[in-house]
């Protein structure tokens, strides 16, 4: 399994979250140190400085994204799709943000890959979930006119983007990163911690001073 991380230079809501020192060390730099350890990295960017600092480390390589594909808008199934067929990928793809700076490479390590062309980190809710449909708020896991106790709801499984791990293969027929055959993975707090907000980058720098 190789280790996949698209880095952009732009960051919408966060501005420059990618570049932020998280416990004396970049962010963009914490992730990849702590992977290429155990796996090769492959690091697709837009970015010069984040080429330059790590085109000479070991167990990484890194490339800059094509121009076509810089861009907020850009859906990742095409960096990825790019990927693949830059440098010929057979095994299987380990999808990863440095906006997950808890995930713990013992993770991705144990995870069983058998019968399974993709697998996917995710929450579980076992809540009384709503949702919005056209004008209205209707129920998803529960019958509000039937009370039941939480344990015994269906459980909603949300991605909450630590990883995506698929094969090449699955992709190249899908165009997705979910295949026929998918699981779900469950990770917990803080793990689970993405950075999306500034309210979320001050919680990962709580976490990392405790």
């Amino acid at each position: 399994m190789v280790i996949f991380i698209p880095i952009k230079e732009h960051s919408e809501r966060v501005p420059n979250k990618n570049f932020r020192y998280l416990d004396g060390e970049k962010l963009y730099l914490r992730q990849i140190n702590k992977f290429r350890k155990y796996f090769h990295v492959y690091v697709d960017t837009d970015s010069n400085e984040i080429y330059n600092k790590i085109n000479k480390l070991n167990n990484v390589t890194v490339y800059y994204r094509k121009k076509e594909l810089v861009g907020d808008d850009i859906s990742v199934n095409s960096l990825i799709s790019d990927f693949i067929s830059k440098f010929n990928i057979k095994d299987y793809i380990c999808q990863i943000h440095v906006t997950s700076p808890f995930l713990n490479v013992e993770t991705i390590k144990n995870i069983k890959l058998e019968n399974f062309d993709s697998i996917f980190s995710c929450n579980i809710i076992q809540s009384r979930a709503w949702k919005e449909d056209k004008n209205d708020i209707v129920p998803i896991n529960h019958n509000p006119m039937f009370l039941k106790k939480t344990q015994d709801l269906s459980k909603i499984y949300v991605e909450n983007s630590a990883f995506y791990i698929f094969s090449a293969t699955s992709f190249v027929k899908y165009k997705n990163r979910l295949g026929e055959k998918c699981n779900f993975i469950e990770i917990k707090f803080p793990e689970n911690v993405d950075i999306d907000t500034e309210d979320d980058w001050e919680l990962v720098e709580k976490i990392v001073n405790l």
